[in-house]
C-alpha cells in the first residue's frame, strides 16, 4: 500500500517536470521572438530615428523643423522607453525560467528521496 502512495507521487512529480519543461520550451520560444523584435525595433527605429537629421542647414527653418524636432524626440524617447520595458519583462522571464528550473530539481530531488525509500522498503520486505 505504502509503495503504491510513493510510485504514485513519483509519477505525479514525473507529470509535474513535464509540464514544467513544456513551460520552460515556451518561454525560450517566446523569449526568442521579442529579443528578435526588440534587435528590429533598435535597428529600424530607435536608431534611424535618433540619427536622422531634421535641418537641411544650420539655418533655423521656422516652427515645422522646430515641431518635427520635438515630434522626433518624442518617437525616440518613447521608444526607448518600450525598449527599456522590453528588457524589463525579458529580465522577469529569466527569473521565471530559473524558478522553473529550481522547481524540476526539487521535484528530481523528491523522486530521488521516493526511489530510495522503495527501495529501503523492499529490501526490508527482502529480510
Amino acid at each position: 500500500m505504502v509503495n503504491a502512495l510513493l510510485h504514485s507521487e513519483i509519477h505525479d512529480l514525473e507529470r509535474e517536470i513535464a509540464r514544467c519543461e513544456e513551460e520552460l520550451d515556451i518561454l525560450d520560444r517566446e523569449e526568442r521572438i521579442i529579443r528578435r523584435l526588440q534587435d528590429e525595433i533598435t535597428n529600424e527605429v530607435e536608431e534611424p530615428v535618433k540619427r536622422y537629421d531634421m535641418t537641411v542647414s544650420d539655418e533655423f527653418r521656422g516652427s515645422l523643423e522646430t515641431s518635427a524636432e520635438e515630434m522626433q524626440n518624442q518617437i525616440y524617447t518613447e521608444t526607448r522607453l518600450l525598449q527599456e520595458h522590453t528588457s524589463e519583462l525579458l529580465s522577469e522571464m529569466v527569473r521565471a525560467r530559473d524558478r522553473i528550473r529550481e522547481h524540476i530539481e526539487k521535484c528530481r530531488r523528491r523522486i530521488d528521496q521516493l526511489l530510495a525509500e522503495i527501495e529501503a522498503e523492499s529490501h526490508n520486505c527482502a529480510m
